[in-house]
């Protein structure tokens, strides 16, 4: 059973409740206290999928999984009781067979900044990757479903400030 080390956790964290601790090979750990619950953030360093976990007030685990910078949730999903024990798993690739890794081929091809959050966004909905990017003058559009990997929308428009 998974835990998060309380006492620990209380030793180190900062006056907004939060404990950040970067390991010998560029991993950050990001520990947060809330009213009800404990989240932990795991960011492997070079890697753009990050690995989540909520935990009890208690330290015991509830919640465990990996997304992609808040964007869409990546693999199997895990829930827990108070006790630890798995009462529940979402599988969030389901029905795409074209992979996250697949996606990132394609995007390195494109030459788009992955991390650059501010002007690239990637989602799952209704069975699609939807990728928006700015690259230059202009922003893409992107479809592509997730099950045949087809590309089902690829449109280039200006990008015009506020947009």
């Amino acid at each position: 059973m998974k835990k998060i080390d309380i006492e620990k956790f209380n030793k180190n964290k900062n006056s907004l409740n939060r404990h950040i601790d970067t390991l010998d090979n560029g991993t950050i750990i990001e520990q947060t206290e809330y009213v009800d619950e404990y989240t932990e953030t795991i960011k492997i360093k070079g890697d753009y999928i990050e690995k989540y976990r909520r935990y009890y007030k208690s330290g015991v685990i509830s919640l465990e999984g990996e997304y992609f910078e808040n964007d869409f949730q990546k693999g199997i999903w895990k829930e827990y009781d108070e006790k630890g024990n798995l009462i529940k798993e979402t599988n969030y690739d389901k029905g795409y067979n074209y992979t996250w890794e697949d996606l990132l081929k394609l995007l390195k091809e494109r030459e788009v900044n992955v991390k650059d959050t501010n002007n690239t966004t990637i989602r799952k909905d209704d069975g699609e990757w939807w990728i928006y990017y700015v690259k230059g003058l202009y922003i893409y559009n992107i479809r592509i479903n997730g099950e045949t990997g087809k590309i089902t929308l690829d449109d280039k428009d200006i990008f015009e400030e506020g947009s």
